[in-house]
């Protein structure tokens, strides 16, 4: 018989009469936190996994959790038939190294806006119950801090019973190229913006394409209208009532199917509604 044979049948013969002698009972009896665990669980026994926790959209008691940004309130007032409510924005989204970012506003103007200050989502719609009813605000646009009501004189803050984000959306870049002609004037770029094809005029040796843009919501879109591909001069925009964007064709004759790029940002809306705690605010 080999060494190794052996020496296994010797740990055996050890293990069970360790088991005999009651050695094993007794260990199980100094690490069960119960005093009467006497023995080993039958083999019939059935063992039970905890269920997983319920899952929490707050980040503490006083921060909500909208998307993937904590909104928490840092101070309220009222006044003069006016009610205001700040608050902070904090994305848990990773943002660090991200250059600033530069893009044409509704009115044609380019915008900067670094990284730190980036709108993660648009708290638009609140509904604050008091004990005389619901009254309803929000921020005038996404990069507001504050959400502001039309009260009763004399209100005071200590008739808000709740205060819930009734409607929020979070930003989506849009870079989408699109074609538009006589025959097919309107195109749908994204949700609640459409370009629609105004004029083709000549101009010498060049074309001169007249766009307008409609914006459903201004407020939830900001968007600019440029040529896709070579051949086309810089932009021209127009921000006087409707939104126009004049685009200059100068390699020969403008295609039929005019080739064009919509750049921007739409909020689309987030589902569900947000409880906002109050009591966090000294």
């Amino acid at each position: 018989m080999k060494a190794r044979s052996i020496s296994l049948i010797i740990v055996a013969f050890i293990l069970g009469a360790l088991a005999a002698g009651g050695i094993g009972v007794r260990v199980i009896r100094e690490v069960n936190t119960t005093e009467d665990a006497t023995s080993l669980p039958q083999s019939s026994s059935t063992t039970t996994i905890a269920g997983l926790a319920p899952r929490t959209y707050q980040v503490d008691p006083f921060e909500t959790l909208v998307s993937s940004t904590s909104l928490t309130p840092v101070g309220i007032e009222a006044g003069g038939g006016k009610l205001s409510i700040d608050y902070d924005l904090v994305t848990l989204s990773p943002h660090e190294g991200v250059d600033p970012i530069e893009f044409f506003g509704n009115f044609g103007a380019v915008t900067v806006i670094d990284n730190a200050d980036l709108d993660h989502i648009f708290p638009r719609e609140w509904a604050v119950e008091t004990i005389d009813g619901v009254i309803r605000g929000g921020p005038a646009n996404p990069s507001t801090r504050a959400a502001r009501f039309d009260v009763n004189d004399g209100f005071s803050i200590t008739e808000i019973r709740s205060v819930t984000i009734t409607k929020a959306y979070a930003p989506f870049a849009v870079s989408t190229p699109f074609t538009l002609s006589v025959d097919d004037p309107v195109v749908d770029v994204a949700g609640g913006v459409s370009v629609e094809l105004l004029n083709i005029s000549d101009q010498g040796s060049s074309t001169i394409v007249q766009l307008g843009i409609d914006l459903d919501d201004p407020e939830l879109a900001s968007f600019f209208v440029t040529g896709d591909g070579p051949g086309w001069r810089s932009s021209v925009f127009e921000a006087e009532g409707r939104p126009r964007v004049n685009l200059t064709w100068i390699d020969g004759e403008l295609p039929s199917a005019i080739p064009l790029m919509a750049i921007g940002t739409v909020w689309l809306p987030i589902a569900g509604e947000f409880p906002v705690s109050l009591e966090g605010i000294t």
